[in-house]
């Protein structure tokens, strides 16, 4: 018997967006969900990338044997040729950590009804075209930096912000678009619309340029 494709969903959106509470409600809904944040996390726990990481950026990064991440957000981010660097070490591993994922998640003998993965920058390493959908969580800057006032400075935030597509390039490249500017009862019905939607449809894996099937706001 052949086996149903099961649908996958990309969240992404710029920092401080919301994607990662998308996610949350999505795990609700019953849908398998996973965090490229998360598995970031875990990789720079193995001691292979810590001495990659530790020979490009000193003793500086590395605090009682295991990463010091605030340490290397502030040099990587520094420029452009380093967080470059940074990236084009971790980014192959995500990509391959979230498809065997998935794979994995769609070969169960009761899979989930959907596959969701957070990935902050799906577009700009072309990792869109892994997914049948994308939901974009989007929301104005200054409700972004507002929200992560306690996390980064304003300059940490700029240097992070610029190094992703802007959200208005992001959205016509976009299934579904949330402009999530608070509300958290807006944002869980758009993502319990998009949920029904997409378990419901049936349709084949989407085209690059198709255009967004759902807008929200809140």
């Amino acid at each position: 018997m052949k086996r149903r494709h099961i649908p996958r969903l990309a969240v992404t959106g710029g920092i401080g967006s919301g994607k990662s509470t998308a996610l949350a409600y999505l795990r609700e809904l019953g849908a398998a969900t996973i965090s490229s944040d998360d598995l970031v996390h875990q990789l720079l726990s193995r001691p292979e990338i810590v001495e990659r990481v530790r020979d490009r950026f000193g003793d500086v990064v590395v605090a009682g044997g295991e990463m010091d991440r605030r340490a290397l957000g502030r040099l990587a981010f520094a420029g452009d040729e380093q967080v470059e660097w940074l990236e084009g070490l971790l980014h192959p591993h995500v990509v391959r950590e979230i498809d065997a994922w998935a794979d994995e998640q769609a070969s169960l003998p009761s899979p989930p009804a959907l596959i969701v993965a957070e990935v902050p920058l799906l577009f700009e390493s072309g990792f869109d075209q892994h997914f049948d959908y994308v939901m974009l969580v989007t929301a104005p800057e200054a409700t972004r930096r507002k929200r992560l006032t306690s996390k980064l400075t304003e300059s940490e935030f700029s240097r992070r912000s610029n190094r992703q597509m802007s959200e208005e390039d992001k959205a016509p490249r976009s299934d579904f678009v949330f402009e999530n500017g608070g509300s958290r009862l807006g944002l869980k019905e758009f993502v319990g619309e998009t949920y029904a939607y997409i378990i419901s449809s049936g349709e084949p894996r989407r085209q690059p340029a198709e255009r967004p099937l759902g807008r929200g706001r809140a």
